[in-house]
């Protein structure tokens, strides 16, 4: 009877391992890695963050301090983490729904967007002191932000466009860059270029396209997909990566001209999503539970290689080195957590 057990216990094992693995869903863009091969990612750190309630907006991070920062928009905080402690060693409090964060080493400021109040704080990167608080508008609903090392300025979604900030002077600088109407949800900068390539869900999930030095708009097509939220830029391979929720799909833009390469079905209600270019590989956050990864073969070919499972509403985070961070809201008596998902070398 003892042999049988352990022949049953193994058939046990076995079939429950088949039914994880079986929630990649099957499609002719999937490319699902031998079995003997290891995920992606892995699970390698929880780090707790007592005290959050509600929903995790954005991260920031600054990797020569080991320093994790992310917007709890549910509990008006901003947390700032240490990765190599694995603890939270700051909470900021008093703000109005946080929704981007962004830290500027150069000047060692932390910039938060505060949506209820159209607000950017800006707080001293040592003490974690109340600098200024600049106001953008009280409808601008502030969001993402992005740093231009060259010009000195931070980035700042608003309803409408783009609003800019001179980083070593701590002012709302000239004039709002226009876009075609709608929020402005996840941008992306060129750094070789120009452009801004902005996504706006509100204006018939297009993507508009800004020069930083004319203002001239152009808008991009997304062929039906529709909430396009999520966005990442593979600026060497002139790749555009727009994530959208009706239906889960990456859908792959040229950014020479504006057309779509290719389009990948991936977990869905994601807000957050990352190129590793060192691995030539996407990682898309998705809220149902999922982190999808995606090769990229060549600029026009790509496959999704897994579905990591997270827990629902795990759909923000942000990835740095080799290591893929996860905002994870309080559930039951589970505190809210950060994830660290490392990339097997």
């Amino acid at each position: 009877m003892k042999k049988v057990s352990v022949i049953l216990s193994f058939f046990v094992l076995g079939a429950i391992a088949f039914l994880v693995s079986c929630r990649t869903a099957p499609t002719a863009d999937t490319a699902a890695a031998p079995s003997h091969e290891l995920a992606p990612l892995q699970l390698i750190q929880r780090i707790p963050a007592p005290g959050v309630t509600g929903r995790i907006d954005h991260f920031t991070a600054y990797p020569k301090r080991r320093l994790l920062i992310f917007a709890a928009l549910g509990n008006n905080t901003v947390e700032v983490v240490n990765t190599f402690e694995a603890k939270v060693v700051q909470s900021i409090k008093g703000l109005n729904e946080p929704q981007g964060v962004l830290y500027v080493p150069e000047f060692n400021k932390l910039f938060v967007a505060n949506a209820g109040n159209g607000v950017v704080n800006v707080y001293d990167g040592k003490t974690w002191a109340l600098r200024k608080s600049i106001s953008i508008g009280e409808e601008a609903d502030t969001d993402n932000l992005r740093y231009d090392e060259a010009s000195k300025r931070v980035f700042v979604g608003i309803v409408g466009g783009i609003a800019m900030i001179d980083a070593a002077t701590e002012t709302h600088v000239e004039k709002d860059l226009k876009g075609s109407g709608g929020h402005s949800e996840s941008f992306q900068l060129e750094k070789k270029g120009a452009r801004v390539f902005v996504n706006v869900p509100d204006d018939s999930s297009v993507v508009n396209v800004i020069d930083r030095k004319t203002g001239e708009l152009t808008k991009w097509e997304l062929n039906g997909a529709k909430a396009n939220y999520p966005m990442a830029l593979n600026e060497d391979d002139h790749r555009l990566f727009v994530v959208t929720r009706r239906p889960p799909l990456v859908v792959v833009l040229n950014t020479d001209t504006g057309k779509e390469v290719a389009r990948v079905p991936v977990g869905g209600s994601a807000d957050d999503v990352y190129f590793d270019a060192e691995r030539k590989r996407i990682y898309v956050l998705g809220g149902e539970g999922f982190i999808s990864a995606i090769q990229q073969n060549d600029p026009d070919h790509y496959a999704l290689i897994a579905n990591i499972p997270t827990t629902v509403g795990v759909r923000t985070g942000i990835f740095f080195g080799t290591s893929l961070y996860a905002g994870v809201p309080a559930a039951g008596l589970e505190p809210a957590q950060i994830w660290n998902y490392g990339v097997p070398e």
